[in-house]
This record gives C-alpha cells, sequence and structure tokens, in this order.
C-alpha cells in the first residue's frame, strides 16, 4: 500500500475547555493541518480566535469540503449528532469518550464508519499514557486476577451533562476490558448524586467469566486529585500513578516465590520480626518513573496516520461501544440499588429508558 505524503486537514468540533487542548495541540503539530474550529457559541469561538490565533465558524457542516477529519470535542449528547454527518461525508472522526449517549447510538456509529471505510476513533487517552503503556509492556495478562481503580477530583463544571460514571470511570473501565479479555459474568453498582442530577460518586465491582475481578471507585465530590490503579497478577502487584506516571513493582524475593522459606513457619519471636524486613528480605519493590509525554497528541498524531495510511487505531469504535456497554450496566446497578428515600435522577431515567 502506497503511503499518502500530504498532510490530512483536520476540523474541531467544540471550542470548550478540551476543544481548545485539541486545537492547541494540532496548531502546533507538524503532522496536520488546522482548518478551523467549529463552536455554535460566541463567546467560545472569541476565546479561541483570540487565545489561539485559529479561525473558527459556528456551524461545523461548514467544514465540509475542507477537512479530511474531525476531532469531536462536543457534549456527549451531540456525539452521535456530528460523528454521523462527518462519517456520512467521508470525513475521518477522533470522537472523545465515551462515544456516544446510549448503545443504540454507538452502534448506528460503528456501522457508517465501516459502511463509508472511515476511521472512527474513540479518546479513551489514557491507553496512551505512558505509565500505562509501560505497565502493557511487561504484563501477562492471563496472569492478572484482580485490579482496583480510583480516579477522583474537585468539582469542575465541566461534563455536567453525564455523570461520574460517564465522565471518569469510563476511562478505567475502557482500560480493564482490554486487560481482562473476557466477557463481563456480573456487576454490582452503587452511586450518588450531590451537585445535580447525575451521580457525582460512584463504585462498581465488576467479575468476568474467567475469574478476573475488578473494583472501580470514581468521584468528583473528593477534595485529593487521585488517577490510580493497582494490578494482581499470579507472581505480583503492579501500582500505576497515571498523573505521576510511577509504575511500582512489588513481587515475593525468589524463594519466598516458591515457597521455601515461609514466614508462617517461623518461630513467634522471628516472625514478629518479618514486619521490619518486609520489603526487603521478603517483597523486592521496584519503582519506575516513566519518561513523561503527552498523550492527548500520541492520541492525535495516531489519528493522522490512520488517515494517511489507512492504519488501524488503538481505540477503534467498537472498543469506545464495549466501554460504553459496560458503563450502563454499572449504571443499570446503580438505578437498582439506590436508596428508597433517595432517588438518583439519571439513574433513574436510565433505568426505566431501559426497562421500555
Amino acid at each position: 500500500m502506497e503511503t499518502k505524503t500530504h498532510r490530512p486537514r483536520i476540523g474541531i468540533i467544540g471550542g470548550g475547555h478540551l476543544g481548545r487542548i485539541h486545537a492547541k495541540l494540532a496548531k502546533a503539530n507538524p503532522h496536520c493541518d488546522l482548518v478551523a474550529v467549529a463552536d455554535p457559541f460566541a463567546p467560545s469561538r472569541e476565546m479561541v480566535e483570540s487565545q489561539l490565533g485559529i479561525p473558527t465558524c459556528a456551524d461545523y457542516r461548514d467544514l465540509r469540503g475542507t477537512i479530511d477529519g474531525a476531532i469531536i470535542a462536543t457534549p456527549t449528547f451531540l456525539h452521535h449528532e456530528t460523528g454521523s454527518w462527518c462519517l456520512n461525508h467521508g470525513i475521518h472522526s477522533l470522537i472523545e469518550k465515551p462515544i456516544a449517549s446510549s448503545l443504540k447510538e454507538a452502534a448506528e456509529l460503528v456501522l457508517l464508519a465501516q459502511r463509508n471505510q472511515r476511521t472512527l476513533q474513540v479518546g479513551h487517552v489514557e491507553r496512551f499514557n505512558p505509565a500505562w503503556q509501560h505497565v502493557v509492556s511487561q504484563l501477562d495478562l492471563d496472569s492478572v486476577r484482580y485490579l482496583e481503580a480510583a480516579r477522583e477530583g474537585t468539582y469542575t463544571g465541566r461534563s455536567t451533562d453525564i455523570g461520574i460514571v460517564m465522565d471518569l470511570m469510563i476511562h478505567d473501565l475502557d482500560l480493564v476490558l482490554q486487560t481482562a479479555q473476557s466477557p463481563v459474568s456480573h456487576v454490582h453498582a452503587y452511586g450518588w448524586s450531590v451537585l445535580g442530577k447525575h451521580e457525582d460518586f460512584a463504585v462498581a465491582g465488576v467479575h468476568f467469566k474467567n475469574g478476573m475481578v475488578g473494583h472501580f471507585r470514581a468521584s468528583r465530590i473528593s477534595p485529593i486529585a487521585k488517577r490510580t490503579m493497582q494490578i494482581h497478577t499470579d507472581t505480583n502487584v503492579l501500582d500505576v500513578d497515571f498523573a505521576t506516571g510511577t509504575v511500582t513493582r512489588t513481587e515475593p524475593v525468589q524463594d519466598v516465590l516458591s515457597g521455601v522459606r515461609q514466614a508462617d513457619a517461623l518461630p513467634a519471636d522471628e516472625r514478629s520480626k518479618v514486619k521490619d524486613s518486609l520489603f526487603t528480605n521478603w517483597l523486592s519493590c521496584q519503582e519506575t518513573k516513566v519518561e513523561p509525554i503527552n498523550a492527548i497528541e500520541c492520541e492525535q498524531n495516531e489519528f493522522y496516520r490512520a488517515i494517511l495510511n489507512e492504519q488501524p487505531v488503538s481505540v477503534p469504535g467498537e472498543h469506545g461501544y464495549q466501554a460504553l456497554e459496560l458503563a450502563e450496566r454499572i449504571l443499570d446497578q446503580i438505578a437498582i440499588n439506590r436508596p428508597a428515600r433517595h432517588i438518583i435522577p439519571a439513574a433513574d431515567q436510565f433505568g426505566k429508558s431501559r426497562a421500555a
């Protein structure tokens, strides 16, 4: 297959916080030509023009014929509308997560991409986090037994059209689906709505048919920001800090791993001293600080390469659909498990729509 040499022409649809981040990176990227940012909100367009010096338009449909690919950073409820228009007009699309507001909409986007032979990439950007890529490079997926993730922060006033499951937890749901490589067998969850109609706090347990278990916690009412994951395998534990780019590997030293030396078999006086040398004589801890990179820029570059060379992307529309499907199952459980006197409107409405 012959590799094209020109740079793809790119439009950004959505000039909000995330759209401006995409626009700033695309403008500076030598691998694309940024055409314009489309946003119907005049103050957003003025901010893009004054702060970034990028042309804007009010209607994304005005970009027809001028772009090869679009980065869609609109509110979630507009993903299907804008994505469908782009794909139907031959425009490759990178849609921010979640892929859409419903599985029906997500399935339609995936089908449109296939029919029109266009790239559909979903913005699960943690796949490009160097800490995660370091973990994947040394992880034996068949040996993973348990995974625990926490993704928490304070209220920002952004992404209020969706709850914390779709906004933050879905990052970790995407990662665990690629790690487990097994169908989900059971889900239980609880959520709490505090500041509005959507859940601001949620916890979920996900069981897979291969025996793997994942536990997830997400919040936008936490005083402390956290983006961490702990992965238990047959031989070690990996602690991942997505924010700092740190991965800590903890594993038994060889004679402990083989069972030759066991702390439980020691006399009581010696057993009580194990704690003093637990992480030197019994367990080995190795911390790796990965080289920082801009994950969104890496995500964009993969999108541009896919447009030029018809290469597959790491997070195709099908993966976005799978993450959304698991998120919806969690929201189902939140609706079922809500306290009798504490209704979460978003989960309640979702549960009714699913039951209809």
